[in-house]
């Protein structure tokens, strides 16, 4: 069976942080709660990389499809309760700048969600997402 296979090395910073690894790029996970406030906390870096599996996904299907798309931006989030160490809702909105037919722009969106590699890890069913088409003038 083929396959990709993804690595990340972390370093502990001695306090709850790490200076993570991965190719040739170098980050922070951290807190601003009880740590240095060197970068995002690992929750933060989840609903990033799932707001980056779908930017990468659309980018590639608004080029497959030809799709004359000025831009979009995602927005990603997620809350959980005091009491519970998991996340209880996640979601995100899509906001695409196009005068293209809303049946493609929803069609880039079902196809995203389907082929998205950290989408479908964390789990289709619990991320729920909405896109606004804004038409140019």
């Amino acid at each position: 069976m083929e396959r990709l296979e993804y690595s990340a090395h972390l370093k502990w910073d001695g306090n709850v942080g790490s200076e993570a690894k991965v190719r040739e790029f170098t980050f922070y996970i951290d807190t601003n709660t009880d740590g240095y406030n060197k970068g995002p906390n690992p929750t933060e870096y989840l609903l990033a990389a799932i707001g980056g599996c779908l930017t990468v996904n659309w980018g590639r299907l608004i080029k497959k499809m030809r799709l004359d798309v000025k831009g979009f931006e995602v927005e990603v989030k997620g809350w959980r309760g005091l009491d519970e160490p998991q996340l209880k809702e996640i979601t995100y909105k899509i906001t695409v700048f196009t005068n293209e037919d809303e049946k493609k722009i929803m069609r880039v969106k079902e196809l995203a969600e389907k082929y998205g590699t950290v989408f479908n890890t964390v789990g289709a069913e619990k991320i729920r997402g909405e896109v606004e088409i804004v038409r140019l003038e």
